[in-house]
């Protein structure tokens, strides 16, 4: 027989802010893992109109479930909800539904839970699973989360901590001052080994450098050099994640680049992609199983901070329009999609169209996406705090998820392309290369070339040995400077060398410094070197090469020709490298002569406009 729906409607007035207590109550993984839910086994289905079914099983006091997820639907810093219809078990159905109300007092936080039982131990369960600890777990940690936010509690979640046992408390007593030897604050290398020892496994899954710097307000890039040295001292494992261009989820992971592969499935958007270094491979650290063994349960996998850049979802029915009066949008560029791939519209909102934005429709059948912004706003209807109405109509007959997300990818993540780049990496991990036939696309990545002028006279002016003495001496010189500007050198070529720059600025800034150090370095040699330096920016592929990590295509063909075009003591960049903002502003900050022509080069068909810089008195 059918059972009656159970209805529970929950209040707690919070002393924080929406916008505070979001990050928080969203962030289901640990929610659920603070309210001392069981971790759940999770599968996913394709569906024919693109995403997947996802069924996740568990168990608990001896009784197994089995359900289909449906996925969360969420405004952000508004609300999330969540359907969950049972194959077997004691429920037949749940659903939940988080709401945050700002008031004068903070927050009014109503949790609203429908339960239906699917047997009479459904029944005679739910009024204790659900009406006494499930409400008794949920106010513990929603007041927790409060007074966290308030500082009045250390931590928003108490989760379990393993403790070390005594053989890995001295390896990592050890290995932490050995860090320290090495030049890394002890500040830095001791919050580090405190992170091992005292934070919960969730927490050290997918531990991510520039998130701990920017937590601990020290410089990225040391705190980066130190993991990579932790890395190679054995306090830690590297990992490659390969992210998911919709959801940018974790659809794979690597323990080394020579288990990357160029093509990856997401079952959870049923989608194949290529990973690409630049945008959807991301290196991350855990715990060296020497030190701690972790545990990487799951416990949800759709919550709306497994996918933080996805602000609104939505699952809207076949001819259904739905209108959201409170939407919010800051100023930036935006994605509007469904799960269909390749159906999606993209939107940019400056600062100043961001606060006259009275509505934003969505329309969007099976194979076509509209978005239109309405600018008019009266302002009896809709004061002007930000907030527009969000109207969304399905025009396709099945049901279909909307998606509105920012379009800029993580800036706390370090790319592959990033941390190939850097000298460091290249120095500890130089056997750190792809498989042999592999080949990786790097969408951006600034490459230059060097060359010494008038080396041969040289070699036949002072002899082989003190010549090839000078030109180490060069390299070194060279590498510091690559180095300082987070940097690497990927090849010499002779007396020349190759080197990579995940950032256009950087490489422009250390080309400058190069020609501009020079002199000095050539005051404490006998024979005056001048450097020629060429710059291009722009995609390219990352391949193996005689067991190390290179990079071929047209960009580092083009900067190789640029290096030629070079008189010595000056610097000729592409016209693509000018027009970079960050560059822009590098030049403008120096006394630079910067002339422009434009010229053929050899293996192009076409004309390029290039620029010759040449630094001027200060």
């Amino acid at each position: 027989m059918p059972w009656k729906t159970i209805k529970y409607l929950w209040q707690w007035q919070l002393k924080s802010s929406p916008a505070e207590l979001w990050p928080y109550v969203a962030d289901t993984q640990r929610f659920n893992q603070a309210t001392r839910l069981p971790n759940i086994d999770f599968t996913e289905a394709p569906l024919e109109i693109g995403g997947s079914q996802r069924i996740g099983e568990t168990s608990k006091l001896g009784i197994s479930v089995r359900y289909e997820d449906f996925p969360f639907e969420w405004v952000k810093e508004q609300e999330f909800s969540n359907l969950r219809v049972f194959e077997y078990g004691p429920l037949a159905r749940t659903f939940a539904r988080l709401t945050l109300e700002p008031n004068e007092a903070g927050t009014l936080l109503n949790y609203y839970v429908e339960v239906t039982p699917a047997n009479i131990l459904g029944y005679l369960g739910t009024p204790y699973q659900f009406g006494w600890e499930m409400r008794r777990n949920f106010e513990r940690v929603f007041r927790q989360i409060d007074e966290a936010l308030q500082g009045q509690e250390k931590q928003a979640f108490s989760l379990p901590v393993k403790s070390l046992n005594k053989l890995a408390e001295k390896r990592l007593a050890n290995l932490t001052k050995e860090l320290s030897n090495q030049g890394y604050e002890l500040r830095w290398a001791l919050r580090l080994a405190e992170l091992l020892t005292n934070e919960p496994d969730i927490n050290l899954a997918r531990m991510r450098p520039y998130v701990l710097a920017d937590r601990w307000e020290v410089p990225r890039r040391p705190i980066l050099e130190m993991f990579l040295s932790a890395a190679k001292a054995g306090i830690l494992n590297m990992r490659w994640d390969l992210m998911c261009p919709l959801c940018r989820g974790e659809k794979a992971t690597a323990s080394s680049l020579d288990e990357v592969r160029k093509g990856v499935h997401c079952g959870t958007c049923n989608i194949d992609f290529e990973v690409d270094f630049s945008r959807n491979v991301e290196l991350t650290f855990t715990p060296h199983p020497q030190i701690r063994n972790i545990y990487d349960g799951s416990y949800c996998i759709g919550g709306p901070m497994v996918t933080p850049h996805i602000l609104v979802h939505q699952i809207v029915e076949a001819g259904e329009t739905r209108e959201l009066p409170q939407a919010r949008l800051n100023a930036g560029g935006y994605r509007v999609r469904t799960q269909k791939p390749g159906v999606e519209q993209w939107l940019e909102l400056d600062d100043e169209a961001q606060g006259e934005v009275a509505r934003l429709s969505i329309q969007a059948d099976a194979d076509t996406i509209e978005a239109t912004i309405c600018h008019s706003k009266p302002p009896d209807i809709s004061p002007d705090d930000g907030t527009f109405s969000l109207v969304i109509t399905n025009k396709a007959s099945y049901p279909q998820k909307f998606y509105i997300e920012r379009s800029d990818w993580y800036t706390d993540a370090v790319t592959a392309a990033q941390v190939t780049s850097l000298q460091h990496f290249r120095d500890l991990f130089s056997d750190e290369v792809l498989r042999p036939g592999e080949e990786i696309g790097v969408q951006g990545m600034t490459i230059l070339f060097s060359d010494l002028v008038g080396s041969t006279a040289m070699y036949n002016r002072w002899g082989d040995a003190p010549s090839y003495a000078l030109v180490r001496e060069q390299f070194s010189f060279l590498q510091r400077i690559v180095r300082k500007y987070d940097g690497a050198i990927v090849k010499t070529i002779g007396d020349a060398i190759m080197a990579a720059f995940s950032e256009p600025a950087d490489g422009v800034a250390a080309a400058l410094a190069i020609q501009q150090e020079i002199e000095a370095f050539n005051a404490a040699n006998t024979d005056a070197l001048t450097i020629k330096l060429g710059l291009h920016t722009g995609p390219c592929i990352a391949v193996n090469l005689n067991g190390r990590l290179d990079y071929f295509g047209t960009t580092v063909n083009l900067a190789a020709r640029l290096e030629g075009l070079s008189r010595g003591g000056d610097v000729i960049i592409s016209e693509k490298l000018r027009q970079d903002l960050a560059v822009d502003k590098l030049l403008a900050s120096k006394p630079i002569d910067i002339a422009r022509f434009e010229t053929g080069i050899k293996g192009f068909d076409e004309h390029f406009r290039l620029y010759r810089l040449v630094l001027g008195e200060n």
